[in-house]
């Protein structure tokens, strides 16, 4: 049975201040610390996504599958399932107000023109 990170420990294990440099591609994780020498393309480049999922970054790079077959061997767990991150849902909140009252038609048969009375429709 793989070991299994959440993706914080992950993150923790990005290659800076001494620690080791593990990815996450496809779901797996990988300690690549030994492998940033022999990187061909230096270990800048795999440093820029240590600690991270680099999926995109070593597919768009163009590895051969040998690559892929090479990276097996850094295998140290697997990512858990929950482990993608959460974010609080965001709840709009309305403030309620009471129904208004209906306005009523004024009963006053008198029209006087210096008094005004306002009909609403809605």
């Amino acid at each position: 049975m793989s070991q299994i990170y959440q993706l914080t420990e992950v993150a923790e294990n990005n290659g800076k201040s001494g620690k080791p440099a593990w990815i996450i591609y496809k779901g797996n994780v990988y300690d690549v610390t030994g492998f940033l020498k022999d990187h061909p393309g230096g270990a800048e480049l795999i440093l820029e996504v240590a600690g991270k999922d680099a999926t995109k970054a070593f597919n768009g790079a163009g590895h051969s599958s040998d690559a892929v077959n090479d990276l097996k061997k850094y295998k140290i767990g697997e990512v858990a399932i929950n482990a993608q991150p959460t974010t609080k849902p965001q709840t709009n909140t309305v403030e309620q107000l009471p129904p208004k009252a209906p306005m009523k038609p004024s009963s006053s048969s008198s029209s006087s023109s210096s008094s005004s009375s306002f009909l609403c429709c809605c």
